[in-house]
């Protein structure tokens, strides 16, 4: 490679990025072009991006590809990781997972810590290799060294939940707070769970509401749901009903069920907001047609009571039966109370009877 070449793949950057120039996909692609004609790694990687982009030309994956292995075999690391992904999905080439080894294998060996980490992958998921964690882990544990955040919390949430290792809460939040401090959401929010449940750590509402905060900011829907539900019911410290309320709305505007539920109780309580036992069956209602048994359960209740709704004994057995069928033992003791009794349907003792050894059988489990 040339001082000459180096100047054209320098000039191409700038007219990509607009440094110092005004932005020009069709300059920079120029440029690279030139350097590419002496065998630059990375204008010739450029130019694969662009094609594979569709940045400054039309997109072209067969042409991507082909400039991808160019720069693969002049032993660019990056194009040697991206050629392995682009094998995997079949993009440009034929998809080809001993392909995608190799050259994940490649770059890895060069300490390319996106290769360790899609090579850890294919192990972990026994692609083109037989089923390896033990492997999938070493990898893992290169690139996680490197600081790659993604990778942090692949091994924090292996050793969090015992996949592939022994469990280790210790070793869990040392690889999630590396990864969370650097940014992932998915580890601010696991991070921030492990203190609201006490994993492994000393419980700390303060903690998991900083963590669970920042992946929130984020627009990580469970660290919505879960700053809501902890801003709810959490301890004085954190306790902010009103601030919970506009969460578990986020959250429930997006389709997440369990906020919907949360949300439903709020209204019907008049927790941080005016009851309102109308919203209060309209998120219930989407909950419940989702399939989600807690809200089919309290639609339930809300038509045998009346409360809020005009009483329906029919419709409320209808909820309670979705929710029992799923197991949810307190509709389930409702609808034995509701035949025992003879609430809305025939007197049945032996459906009563039924329904009470269902409960008890859930109960157990």
């Amino acid at each position: 490679m040339t001082d000459m070449a180096q100047s054209h793949y320098q000039l191409g950057m700038n007219y990509f990025r607009g440094k110092g120039v005004e932005k020009s996909f069709a300059e920079a692609m120029k440029w690279f072009r030139l350097a590419a004609q002496h065998r630059h790694a990375k204008a010739i990687f450029m130019l694969g991006r662009m094609y594979d982009k569709g940045t400054g030309t039309s997109e072209n994956p067969v042409e991507a590809a082909k400039y991808y292995q160019q720069a693969a075999e002049l032993g660019y690391p990056q194009a040697q990781n991206v050629l392995g992904q682009i094998y995997i999905k079949g993009r440009g080439v034929p998809a080809d997972y001993d392909q995608a080894l190799h050259w994940f294998r490649k770059a890895a060996d060069q300490n390319f810590a996106d290769a360790q980490y899609n090579l850890g992958l294919m192990y972990a998921k026994g692609h083109g290799v037989p089923k390896d964690f033990v492997e999938a882990r070493r990898w893992w544990g290169m690139a996680a060294e490197q600081g790659n955040p993604k990778v942090q919390f692949t091994l924090g949430h292996m050793y969090l939940v015992g996949k592939g290792v022994k469990k280790n809460y210790s070793k869990a939040r040392q690889w999630l707070r590396q990864s969370a401090e650097q940014g992932l959401p998915t580890a601010q929010y696991h991070l921030g769970m492990m203190y609201a449940r006490g994993t492994g750590v000393l419980q700390s509402y303060t903690e998991a509401r900083i963590w669970l905060q920042k992946a929130a900011e984020q627009n990580y829907l469970d660290a919505i749901y879960n700053l809501g539900k902890l801003l709810t019911s959490g301890s004085e410290e954190v306790r902010d009903p009103a601030s919970a309320i506009v969460l578990l709305k986020q959250a429930a505007t997006r389709g997440h069920q369990r906020a919907q539920v949360v949300l439903g109780h709020n209204f019907a309580k008049g927790i941080g907001t005016e009851q309102d036992l109308q919203l209060a069956y309209h998120w219930w209602l989407e909950a419940a047609n989702r399939g989600n048994a807690d809200a089919q359960y309290n639609l339930g209740v809300m038509y045998l009571n009346g409360k809020g709704i005009k009483k329906d004994a029919v419709a409320g057995k209808k909820w309670l039966t979705d929710a029992a069928d799923q197991g949810h033992t307190k509709a389930q003791y409702c609808l034995g109370i509701m035949y025992s009794t003879g609430t809305g349907v025939p007197q049945d003792m032996d459906e009563a009877f039924r329904w009470k050894e269902a409960a008890e059988f859930w109960e157990s489990l």
